[in-house]
């Protein structure tokens, strides 16, 4: 569809409009050459002195020395002719002369420069926000809270969410016989492999407690349903785990078991603490059905509620048991174990 033109009076009435609030000056230059024929519009605005007759322009205006005779229009955008006022410079070929153009752009640029100003202050805010928050409760669940999702209040915010807890079995014995130094590196491995399989699989590191992490699904972005990443997860910990001790057992090194135990259900996100000290936290009957079946689950085993079981894309082969749990009761528990 084409467009209308702008009438010609209109488009006479736009033109003075804009130009008139930028206090235009010209110079008329000989053709193909540096000298002055005539000046015109708002020239005390840019020059000290009006550039005389057959003058050389460069000698008024400084930034134009190399740039004349005009071989092909240019534009030389907030030029600082006089202090605290900034030019744009336009040069204009005619068959038989040369112009230059002067406006004053100062109002626009201050304004641009204030919104720079602005932009960059609230840059170091955020920044500030961000390293307040990561000190606080941690950098993952500072950057879920600045992009939005998830709400930090002392209400809290309701989430339907998988919650993961493994921990590593015999490390209280084994710790008790063995170097400080060699429980450390030890330490370490397997929260290498532990870490690495939730953070792989979208899940977020909660807290980490000796030699047990909690962690949890349905915040972070992904592309999968929550369960399915938490059972991933549960899983990869139980083959990379599996790995490491193949090749601990080579290095004649004492090898570890881990547990996991995973439930998913509503839960409340939210902070809790002081001003001086606040802490991200996770509250849920389900967090505590986790945490159990953790403690029950023994090396090599996932421990899974009948929630989450049921909510995975492929049932994996698995056998039921009846617990009885501290705190909870008698429950249904899915055992799932590494062939």
């Amino acid at each position: 569809m084409s467009q209308t033109p702008i009438p010609k009076r209109i488009n006479q009435w736009l033109a003075a409009y804009h130009l008139g609030n930028l206090s235009p000056a010209w110079i008329q230059l000989e053709k193909g050459a540096e000298l002055v024929q005539s000046v015109g519009g708002a020239w005390a605005c840019y020059f000290d002195n009006k550039p005389a007759m057959k003058a050389d322009i460069s000698t008024y205006c400084d930034v134009l020395q190399g740039m004349l005779p005009i071989h092909e229009p240019f534009e030389l955008p907030h030029m600082q002719l006089m202090d605290n006022q900034y030019t744009d410079i336009i040069a204009l070929e005619d068959e038989t002369c040369d112009w230059l153009l002067f406006l004053d752009v100062t109002h626009s640029v201050l304004e641009l420069q204030r919104y720079q100003q602005a932009a960059n202050e609230l840059h170091l805010l955020k920044d500030q926000l961000d390293r307040t928050l990561s000190r606080h409760i941690g950098q993952e669940i500072a950057q879920l809270a600045l992009n939005g999702d998830i709400q930090l209040n002392t209400d809290g915010e309701r989430k339907t969410i998988s919650t993961l807890f493994v921990d590593i079995r015999g490390f209280t014995n084994y710790n008790e016989k063995v170097d400080a130094q060699e429980v450390m590196n030890t330490l370490n491995a397997y929260m290498h492999e532990m870490l690495g399989s939730i953070l792989d699989n979208h899940g977020i590191i909660d807290k980490i407690m000796g030699d047990g992490i909690m962690a949890i699904f349905g915040i972070a972005s992904s592309e999968n349903y929550h369960v399915e990443d938490a059972f991933q997860a549960g899983l990869t910990i139980q083959k990379r785990v599996q790995t490491l001790n193949g090749q601990r057992e080579k290095n004649q090194q004492e090898v570890l078991g881990v547990g996991v135990g995973i439930a998913t259900g509503d839960a409340v996100l939210g902070i809790l603490g002081s001003h001086e000290r606040r802490a991200f936290t996770v509250i849920g009957k389900h967090v505590n059905l986790a945490a159990r079946l953790e403690s029950n689950a023994r090396a090599g085993e996932i421990l899974v509620d009948k929630t989450t079981l049921l909510a995975l894309n492929h049932t994996p082969q698995h056998h039921i048991v009846n617990l009885e749990l501290k705190g909870i009761g008698k429950v249904d528990v899915c055992v799932i174990k590494l062939n």
